[in-house]
């Protein structure tokens, strides 16, 4: 049994996340947090911190791919330093996993996961995500939510929860999907079901526009269609679902929107992050 963890950077998502463990009984080591931070296991020693069997990084675990992702610190943690540093033994978590980083631990036999992977977090982070999203279209209207004409692109795990929100906040709900099948889960769910070429030839129509689909899946062509006065909120991770450059150029307000989870709901991320990892810890045993 693990019994010694050690949650290495990261915002308040990973404080969230080692207090949880330590409710469920395990020692835990903070490092990468200001010691302005009331925290009872928070270390400035690198090496004390990487003395653990698990070492959980944060989401993503470097911006650059060189530091550590340590917002709360003004101490930089190297990837390189971190890979050198860490115990062959221990088994490493982290969120958003460079092809680079992986290498690198893989090259020193250590044994890693990464937990932005798991699709029972991405289920559940599509809660604060539909959130989040509201949020941002009630903030950046001058209309309510209630009887305007809203469209979702896509029907993926965001696309659900987001359309069931909108329609009970009293929503004109329109949803975009590929498949004939999603179509008719849409419809059932009472929302108004499109065709991918039929939202493409009604964009015009809306006032708010959500993208989940983390392709670029409005382009010039299709910005061309969107009035000037409609709100696009960006949900697709990067490089985005927006020609960005067009949309500016041509006057849409366009709001992308990443890492809502952390940034609306950062306790409740923390909590789906611990979950998440305590089911691949089962895994491993």
């Amino acid at each position: 049994m693990f019994k010694t963890v050690s949650v290495i950077g990261g915002d308040l998502r990973q404080l969230t996340l080692a207090d949880e463990l330590r409710k469920d009984g395990y020692d835990v080591t903070v490092f990468g947090f200001t010691d302005k931070i009331s925290y009872d296991a928070n270390t400035t020693d690198i090496d004390a911190a990487l003395d653990s069997e698990i070492v959980i990084l944060p989401v993503p675990v470097s911006f650059d791919g060189i530091n550590i992702n340590t917002p709360y610190s003004d101490t930089r943690l190297g990837v390189s330093e971190l890979t050198k540093k860490l115990n062959p033994i221990s088994l490493v978590f982290g969120g958003c996993i460079t092809q680079a980083f992986s290498d690198a631990l893989s090259k020193r036999g250590i044994k890693h996961r990464d937990y932005m992977l798991r699709d029972e977090l991405a289920i559940k982070n599509a809660v604060p995500t539909a959130e989040g999203a509201i949020e941002i279209a009630i903030s950046e209207t001058p209309f309510t939510l209630h009887n305007s004409n809203c469209l979702v692109l896509g029907y993926g795990k965001v696309g659900k929860i987001l359309a069931k929100s909108l329609d009970a906040l009293g929503a004109k709900t329109y949803v975009s999907a590929r498949k004939y099948a999603d179509l008719a889960l849409i419809e059932g769910h009472g929302c108004y079901p499109l065709t991918v070429s039929e939202a493409k030839s009604r964009l015009g129509e809306f006032d708010i526009i959500f993208n989940t689909v983390p392709a670029l899946i409005l382009s010039k062509n299709e910005l061309l269609h969107i009035r000037r006065d409609t709100l696009v909120i960006d949900l697709a991770s990067k490089p985005g679902g927006v020609d960005f450059e067009t949309a500016k150029e041509l006057g849409i307000h366009v709001v992308w929107a990443l890492s809502l989870p952390g940034r609306v709901a950062p306790v409740t991320a923390g909590i789906i992050i611990k979950d998440t990892i305590i089911n691949m810890l089962r895994e491993e045993v």
